[in-house]
């Protein structure tokens, strides 16, 4: 008599899973990166990444890829990758 529970399927993998770690990669030292919050004087709001060596050259990297005509400041900043 045949049982009534499913059928396992059993198989094999082709190839081996590994776990990596999500921060496996080097970064280059001093690199910063941030996540930057961007305001213009008429309630313009614009959220950007900034990316340099220091916290002023990823700061200055975001006002410089916000979209023109507008005179950005910057309203607040987290870091997401670096010291």
């Amino acid at each position: 008599m045949r049982s009534r529970l499913p059928r396992s399927n059993t198989g094999y993998m082709a190839f081996p899973l590994y776990a990596v770690a999500a921060f496996e990669t080097p970064r280059p030292s001093g690199t910063r990166v941030l996540g930057v919050r961007l305001a213009g004087p008429g309630g313009e709001r614009w959220s950007t990444v900034g990316i340099g060596e220091t916290l002023g050259e990823a700061l200055a990297w975001a006002r410089d890829s916000a979209p023109s005509g507008t005179s950005w400041l910057v309203s607040g900043w987290a870091e997401l990758y670096g010291d």
